[in-house]
């Protein structure tokens, strides 16, 4: 939990709208007001955000690129030609290629795959990368998840005679590669209805196409949404649009996945026998799955998602898990240093940090770390014989894609969006890119968002937080960027029981008010904030409500957000 957050309780919206809508939808009226702070204000948009389908997908040919894509892998079937399809190293990446390659292999015609390796070649297409799948035969090259801005590398494959798709969703610049067609909704042009979709929902999107000119079957494509929906979460794509039905669609799935690689990660992660909601993604899958290209090779990954042979799978989820151990362990030591580094500012403005000493594998976590301690930028750069490898981490008004351009002429290569991006720079522009950085963080401090924010939906009486209200916000998920989990303000509380340590950093007691009392947990405040909270003795709560399942029993409590002094009545 972010300390001393802003809290924000917006205007309430109009009586008679609210009314109107929950009538339309048959929705209690905190639905329709949690609905009209979503931006859906009529009974058509209701419905399709309460009630997501496959069939309020747009076509996929209103992609521009698409039908040039499609007619040429056709044409590479009907002719026998190789197909190399080249990702990335994070999930949307790994879940795309496996996605793809899945889809080709049930067509019986099995491409060749490759990953960047983090430490060996770093982000994006290479020329290696390249070389490889030309001397492996390829004639057709498809990118998913990356290929937008690798301008040189697609040249070069046009030069040893490979025709080139791009499927990506990064931020392009006014010069697209060279290709034989780009699928990226972002894209200049493009009037594609959602700009929204990670990689793996493009590769979704290609694989329908192709199935709807008779090339696959759509139901096969159904059971691949479990890969969409771990690629999507994975990414922090926003759960609106098309992004909430696949996202849907694609957890009804997963627990019941026939893919022995995700049934064998599901059950490493500790999720066997429980639901495989978001956070079982986020905090479970997902980690593990990076594990592979932060530290060790991302083939690991793409194996696990492709293998149809439970023992094979099992290892591999071994080794996963394992993997994200180690990963731990590494940034752990790297916040630690990075913390000293900074030497106990408390402002330090938009941070960048380099040393010889960081794993390149881990830096984009730790960069995350410090953007949510600060609420500032940070970029962390990975020394190697003299040229640094980069991850930054953004806030909502800095974004990262502009800046980064703003400051091309000191950077070898740069990627990625307004909220993460990866950069490689030599060691002696780094003093020069910080002072720029900095700079241009200035210019827009004052507008940008602080992540410790939070957004009030309303007060709330303990009285009326039951089994009721959980169920009836339970119509909203699933819930993530675009769609957070609701947080409702609990005024004047006590914990007349005292507060409990819990782990390294957390704290449970039980929140009383008018004689009713609730369980209530706060994680990652420090057991310190209990001498705090007992001095104030009032307290006023910003939580969400959450189920908490322990010993077989299941009860509701509140999952605090924030806390600040409160007034009893």
């Amino acid at each position: 939990m972010t300390q001393n957050p802003i809290w924000s309780l917006p205007p309430e919206p109009p009586p008679e709208k609210i009314a109107d809508l929950a009538v339309s939808l048959s929705v209690p009226p905190l639905i329709a007001r949690l609905l009209w702070r979503r931006g859906i204000r009529d009974s058509e948009g209701g419905e399709r955000f309460l009630r997501p389908s496959l069939e309020h997908l747009h076509d996929p040919f209103l992609l521009t690129g698409m039908e040039a894509a499609v007619e040429r892998i056709l044409r590479a079937f009907e002719e026998d030609e190789t197909i190399g399809i080249f990702g990335d190293f994070d999930v949307d990446g790994v879940t795309s290629a496996a996605l793809l390659d899945r889809v080709f292999r049930r067509i019986a015609r099995p491409p060749v795959c490759r990953l960047p390796h983090r430490l060996n070649e770093g982000y994006g297409l290479s020329r290696a990368a390249v070389e490889d799948l030309a001397g492996a035969g390829v004639r057709l090259l498809i990118t998913v998840d990356s290929g937008v801005t690798s301008h040189d590398s697609i040249a070069y494959a046009r030069g040893l005679g490979l025709d080139c798709i791009i499927t990506d969703h990064h931020e392009t610049k006014e010069k697209l590669p060279d290709a034989l067609a780009v699928i990226d909704p972002k894209q200049a042009g493009c009037e594609y209805p959602d700009p929204n979709l990670v990689g793996v929902g493009l590769a979704w999107k290609l694989a329908d196409a192709l199935a709807s000119r008779g090339a696959g079957e759509r139901d096969d494509l159904l059971a691949d949404l479990d890969l969409v929906a771990v690629g999507t979460v994975a990414d922090v794509a926003p759960l609106n649009g098309e992004n909430r039905v696949l996202v849907r669609e694609g957890l009804a799935r997963l627990g019941g996945t026939e893919k022995p690689g995700l049934r064998h990660l599901i059950r490493v992660a500790g999720f066997a026998g429980r639901e495989v909601d978001y956070a079982a993604i986020a905090f479970g899958l997902a980690p593990r799955l990076n594990a592979a290209g932060r530290i060790a090779d991302p083939a690991v990954a793409l194996e696990l998602l492709t293998t149809e042979s439970e023992e094979r799978a099992a290892q591999l989820a071994f080794d996963l898990d394992r993997a994200n151990q180690e990963r731990k362990v590494l940034d752990a030591s790297t916040l630690q240093e990075a913390l000293a580094r900074l030497g106990g500012e408390k402002d330090p403005g938009a941070i960048v940090l380099a040393s010889p000493d960081w794993h390149p594998g881990v830096i984009g976590i730790v960069a995350s770390r410090l953007k949510e301690m600060f609420g500032r930028p940070a970029v962390l750069i990975a020394l190697d014989g003299g040229v640094g490898r980069g991850s930054a981490r953004s806030l909502s008004g800095f974004p990262l894609h502009e800046a980064l351009e703003r400051c091309s002429d000191l950077l070898l290569r740069h990627g990625g969006h307004a909220l993460a991006a990866g950069l490689s720079i030599e060691e002696e522009r780094i003093e020069p890119f910080r002072e720029r950085f900095r700079a241009l963080f200035r210019e827009v401090e004052d507008e940008v968002s602080s992540p410790g924010s939070l957004t009030i939906e309303g007060a709330l009486g303990l009285e009326e937080c039951d089994r009721t209200l959980f169920e009836a916000i339970g119509v909203l998920r699933p819930f993530g960027p675009g769609n957070r989990k609701p947080i409702f303000l609990a005024q004047g509380v006590t914990a007349p029981e005292g507060f409990r340590r819990v782990g390294r950093n957390h704290l449970k007691f039980r929140a009383g008010r008018d004689g009713l009392l609730m369980d209530a947990i706060a994680f990652q405040v420090g057991h310190e904030a209990a001498d705090r909270w007992r001095e104030w003795g009032a307290l006023d709560l910003a939580f969400t409500l959450e189920e908490n399942r322990w010993g077989g029993e299941t009860r509701l409590q509140l999952n605090v957000k924030g806390v600040r002094p409160g007034r009893t009545a």
